[in-house]
């Protein structure tokens, strides 16, 4: 494969240069894992999506950092949705795609709007797994440069999941503060069941997360904001049925709006949902695709 269409759209945002950049790679069959963390890494987008079968509204999707593939995460399947229907779709003013991913599969509605799109997903059924104790919770906000009084009263960290486990972490202030200042983050927080760690600043609805080394920062966090969101109704902060706004990337010159609306059923929570803008920034084609 020589040459690869490829685009370039911003997502969590309704203006182009803000949100979260994305690369959606819509003519995927046939590039190898290599190839595609190979793409990925010369993208340099937080997350690049690759996508394959493209039948009926069913597509085969696999998403990858500059690191390693992914099993989930938000912005890639929210963006690459509404790049999905501006190309095969333009004249319609809602569509329905199914994406198959490693370990789910996940429903996304877009519409279309003015200058961008609506994209809304059903991340699924919630799981919380350990909450830290006292002394936990003490050792890990001091490998986030974090004082025990920044911890929001009554509240300890917990892992959520909707597809990938964070460790969340609520704050009553200074979420801006925050930093990774160990290097075996991973390692401690894998044994709590946690992939990431991702900070919630209850008062502001601000969240952020990083790759595990605290090197970078993600500007808008959909596998996060939908945890977040379930976590602030489980805890009474939030009713169910409620929309929601989350707020991330302000800090990075990249404001970003994520909107979640967790439903619940017999006492139970069930789906949560999360939407976001889209927006339309470049196309282009890859013209050296024989070396890969």
């Amino acid at each position: 494969m020589s040459i690869i269409p490829y685009y370039h759209v911003d997502v969590f945002t309704d203006q182009p240069f803000s949100g979260n950049g994305l690369t959606v790679f819509t003519d995927a069959e046939g590039l190898s894992e290599a190839a595609m963390l190979k793409l990925t890494q010369e993208m340099r987008q937080f997350e690049s999506i690759f996508l394959q079968k493209i039948d009926s509204g069913k597509v085969r999707a696999r998403i990858f950092t500059c690191q390693e593939e992914m099993d989930f995460a938000g912005h890639p399947v929210l963006g690459a949705a509404a790049t999905l229907h501006d190309l095969y779709q333009p004249d319609a003013e809602k569509a329905t795609w199914t994406f198959i991913l490693n370990k789910k599969s996940v429903s996304v509605v877009t519409e279309k709007k003015n200058q961008f799109y609506s994209a809304i997903m059903n991340q699924g059924k919630v799981e919380f797994g350990k909450e830290l104790d006292a002394a936990e919770t003490a050792l890990l906000l001091d490998c986030l440069s974090s004082n025990p009084g920044d911890l929001y009263p009554g509240c300890y960290p917990i892992v959520v999941s909707t597809g990938l486990p964070y460790l969340i972490i609520p704050l009553q202030k200074n979420g801006f503060g925050a930093k990774i200042r160990v290097p075996d983050l991973e390692e401690r927080i894998r044994q709590w069941g946690a992939m990431f760690i991702g900070i919630l600043e209850i008062p502001t609805l601000r969240i952020r997360s990083w790759d595990n080394e605290g090197t970078v920062e993600d500007i808008a966090t959909g596998s996060l904001a939908g945890p977040a969101g379930a976590y602030l109704v489980k805890l009474g902060f939030q009713k169910p049925g409620s929309v929601i706004q989350i707020n991330q990337g302000e800090n990075l010159g990249r404001p970003s709006q994520l909107f979640v609306e967790v439903r619940i059923s017999n006492g139970e929570l069930t789906d949560v949902y999360v939407r976001g803008n889209v927006c339309k920034v470049a196309q282009s084609i890859l013209t050296a695709g024989q070396y890969l």
